[in-house]
């Protein structure tokens, strides 16, 4: 309810939308009658004046206040200044039937649109009331209505009485079954967008999932380059230590091996001759193995 009394700039509701409308119709309304008035009677009855004025004034504060943001006073002014000057019309005019009644059907029918709750029940309450209070009036004064007969008006009250009764519960109805599909919309609309933000949400996590995936992807990458660099250094260490026995070792071992051949084939020969060309031999080998051990490191 306090959501009504202040106007939203944007995504108005359908009772602003129609209270807008209302207040269009009845200022041209009003101009025009008014315009009417002056034109065939010259305003000479003080009941079209007043009637007339009231009406201009109940729009024209009807604008104000709405201007001013204020929902709910503008619906019960409105409709309060106009539902009195129509019954006012309607006990002065000296007709069973005439306009007003056909106004305030209307303005119960408005009132079912623009009001909810407590508020619609109290004021459909006394707009009711007062449209009896009307109706016992010209009961009890028939000779004011043409000496119309007490039976006639009765019956034209009840069809009066029934006709806003059926015209005001019609539109309540309407109205609540408009609210109710509305409310399933904003429902079903709050639930599409939080599927759609847990969509999202799984497309985000899904976009890191394949951002980490990439790290890991990039990460062995150059694991696997960091490794091959690394085999590819022992493979040329593995070639310098082929190279360095076949040329470098095999000479030395090849030589140490030919004097123990020599020494076993002349036993006569210098044995401390042998000996030295043996420890040189193997110093060169002890020399060629470090030399690999180190080139190996």
């Amino acid at each position: 309810m306090a959501s009504q009394d202040k106007i939203s700039p944007s995504n108005k509701p359908i009772e602003k939308v129609f209270l807008e409308l209302l207040l269009k119709l009845s200022l041209i309304g009003a101009l025009i009658i008014t315009a009417a008035d002056m034109a065939f009677t010259h305003l000479e009855s003080v009941r079209s004046v007043i009637v007339n004025s009231s009406v201009l004034l109940a729009v024209a504060l009807g604008f104000v206040l709405y201007r001013a943001g204020h929902y709910r006073p503008t619906v019960l002014l409105l409709g309060f200044i106009i539902m009195a000057a129509m019954l006012y019309q309607d006990i002065a005019a000296g007709n069973l039937i005439n306009a007003s009644l056909v106004v305030i059907m209307a303005i119960g029918f408005a009132y079912s649109i623009l009001l909810k709750g407590k508020l619609l029940i109290f004021v459909q309450a006394f707009n009711f009331s007062s449209l009896l209070i009307v109706f016992s009036w010209k009961a009890m004064h028939p000779s004011d209505y043409g000496n119309k007969s007490v039976n006639d008006l009765v019956v034209s009250s009840i069809v009066f009485s029934i006709l806003y009764l059926i015209i005001s519960f019609s539109a309540w109805i309407l109205k609540g079954r408009y609210d109710s599909a509305l409310e399933t919309m904003a429902i079903q609309n709050l639930e599409l967008i939080e599927k759609t933000n847990e969509i999202e949400t799984q497309n985000e996590e899904l976009m890191q999932s394949h951002e980490n995936l990439a790290q890991l992807n990039n990460h062995l990458e150059q694991k696997v380059q960091e490794r091959t660099i690394e085999l590819e250094k022992q493979n040329e260490l593995l070639i310098k230590y082929a190279y360095t026995n076949a040329h470098h070792l095999r000479g030395p071992v090849a030589r140490l091996l030919g004097l123990i051949y020599l020494s076993r084939i002349e036993p006569d020969a210098d044995c401390t001759h042998f000996f030295n060309l043996i420890e040189a031999q193997a110093r060169e080998i002890d020399e060629v193995v470090r030399r690999i051990n180190k080139e190996l490191e």
